[in-house]
Formats: C-alpha cells, structure tokens, sequence
C-alpha cells in the first residue's frame, strides 16, 4: 500500500512540476494556473495506468476455494 501511495505522489509531483515550469515558459502560450492543472490531470492518469492492472480476467467457477475438511 505505501509503494502505490509514493507512486502516485511522485507521478503527480512531477507532472504538477512539469505543467507549472511549461506555464511559466513565456514562449509557450498557456499560463502557470493551466499549466499545473493540465500536469494534476496528467499526473492522475500516469498513476492510473501505473497502477492498474489490465490483464485482470475474471475468476471462473473451477478456480473457487476448497473446503477444508472438518
């Protein structure tokens, strides 16, 4: 649990960082508030795709839990 909470602050840390330096470039037309919610939106999605799994298949009924014998 504490991994995923580090992954998903360090992607949105550095995303944040990247979008306030890009909207403090005066030759790229976007504004420093812009440019920190565009890196929020795309540090939230960089952690989503790091931390989702994709190839979760649903389980089927031969996979079910023995019981144990009494």
């Amino acid at each position: 649990m504490l991994h995923k909470i580090v992954l998903v602050a360090g992607a949105v840390a550095v995303w944040i960082g990247l979008g306030a330096w890009s909207g403090a470039m005066p030759h790229i037309p976007v504004t420093l508030g812009p440019g920190i919610v565009l890196g929020t939106v795309a540090g939230v999605v960089t952690a989503y795709v790091l931390l989702h799994d994709f190839h979760r298949r649903p389980r089927m009924s031969t996979e079910c839990e023995r019981r144990r014998p009494r």
